[in-house]
């Protein structure tokens, strides 16, 4: 069996056969998100990217990567890191992916602490 089949690359397949959107289609990365999320460098990283690439899903990941704060890890077979100037160069990577493949990027905000649940710093004297 290939690798793909076992990341469910197959299934994947199988759906956009039967007619389903590209929005309604779910990704090998589904059945396993910790291989896309955790997966930094090696084997298993390449093997993530190079499954992601043939995805059908890819240009919609690509814009859902841009748009969702704080994403990381592997989204449409680019490797998004948490900070530096990698990450600026993956998000311009991601954004010019996402539009060739018909989807606008909205533009991106900053992450805020209502974003991850937090309380925003609220100061009672103000």
């Amino acid at each position: 069996m290939s690798a793909l089949r076992a990341w469910g690359g197959l299934a994947m397949t199988r759906a956009l056969h039967h007619g389903d959107s590209v929005a309604e289609i779910v990704g090998a990365c589904s059945a396993d998100p910790d291989r896309w999320m955790g997966a930094t460098d090696g084997p298993s990283a390449d093997l993530a990217k190079a499954i992601c690439r043939g995805c059908a899903r890819r240009w919609l990941c690509a814009r859902d990567a841009v748009e969702t704060p704080g994403a990381e890890g592997i989204w449409a077979g680019i490797l998004l890191p948490e900070a530096g100037r990698g990450r600026t160069f993956a998000l311009k990577q991601l954004t010019s992916l996402a539009q060739r493949g018909g989807y606008p990027v909205r533009k991106r905000r900053r992450l805020r602490p209502e974003d991850l649940g937090l309380a925003p710093d609220v100061d009672p004297d103000r």
